[in-house]
């Protein structure tokens, strides 16, 4: 199947590597940091508000440059 999707943000769950993000982020930087994640939607994760709707994804691989 495929569809075209947009979106105009995502919250990413990190585990490794959180505490050099939020030190980075907690001096006031506003430098953002490219991120590209590879996964697959898999479920979804919450109810569609008139505007949109989030879904889960399980990330196979992402990279960021910092």
């Amino acid at each position: 199947m495929q569809t075209k999707i947009s979106s105009g943000f995502a919250i990413l769950d990190v585990k490794s590597g959180r505490d050099e993000l939020n030190a980075h982020f907690s001096t006031g930087s506003k430098e953002k940091i490219p991120v590209t994640i590879t996964g697959f939607i898999t479920d979804v994760w919450s109810d569609d508000d008139g505007i949109s709707r989030e879904f889960q994804i399980d990330v196979s691989e992402i990279t960021a440059e910092a």
